[in-house]
């Protein structure tokens, strides 16, 4: 009983230490890389032991809510959105484009689909963000509260990419947290569909780190990928503001 208690109360840091371990093992192995599926894999065990086959049964469906129409498009459209402005600001001062323009292969494609980081989110959007706006319920802005600190958490996960010079300190502390809030709107206008979010972050890594990043070279990709960043927050800045800052969250409605 006690045992039960304890887990109860520390559900939440007990699934992020197991998203982190299951994911940095193989950083010493791989030059940083890093496992996506180890947050999934976390929610899986948290869910089993703490909810049973039913916590599982509730999990798989938010997991396979694939009933979201046209919302499929918004999520990368935004994201095109504010790589495609970042683009012409940085031509607009000065930037060359290498040539030929870097357009991702199939094997990448293929790669980013079955290794990438939208294996991420049936851990960071299906389980943890819901547990943490739970968590966060007495707060007048809890989907904000949450969306921030998952985005902060989400970004350390990423440690082991810094340090092995992959990703840049303001892409994992400030361009993750900003990406978390829109990857929230999405998901609460979609009546909590994870399926909608993978999409986005499959859009995401495949627009941004597959192409336009690749673009430049030098101190012009430099200018560029700071620029991105802050239209990315700029974009998270403008949803959070014309929802009143409740990422489209109506109680009830999930």
């Amino acid at each position: 009983m006690r045992t039960q208690t304890f887990f109860q109360k520390y559900e939440l840091p007990i699934f992020f230490l197991l998203a982190y371990l299951l994911s940095w093992w193989s950083a010493p192995f791989a030059a940083g890389s890093i496992i996506p599926h180890g947050p999934m894999f976390a929610a899986i065990i948290v869910i089993a032991f703490m909810a049973g086959k039913q916590g599982l049964r509730e999990y798989w469906q938010r997991c396979t809510n694939f009933r979201a129409g046209w919302w499929y498009l918004v999520g990368p459209a935004i994201i095109a959105a504010y790589l495609l402005a970042a683009f012409a600001i940085n031509l607009a001062l000065g930037a060359r484009v290498i040539s030929p323009f870097p357009f991702p292969s199939a094997a990448t494609m293929i790669i980013l689909l079955l290794m990438g980081g939208i294996w991420e989110e049936p851990g960071w959007t299906g389980y943890a963000f819901p547990r943490m706006r739970e968590r966060f319920a007495h707060l007048k802005y809890p989907d904000l509260t949450a969306s921030l600190l998952l985005g902060l958490l989400w970004g350390a996960w990423h440690l082991p990419l810094y340090l092995y010079g992959t990703l840049t300190w303001y892409d994992i502390f400030i361009f993750v947290p900003a990406a978390r809030v829109i990857f929230s709107w999405l998901y609460n206008k979609t009546n909590g569909s994870v399926p909608v979010i993978m999409v986005a972050h499959y859009a995401s890594n495949l627009l941004t780190g597959s192409m336009m990043l690749q673009a430049f070279t030098g101190s012009e990709r430099t200018t560029y990928y700071i620029l991105f960043v802050s239209f990315a927050c700029l974009a998270a800045l403008i949803i959070a503001w014309q929802s009143n800052f409740k990422l489209g969250y109506a109680r009830g409605n999930l």
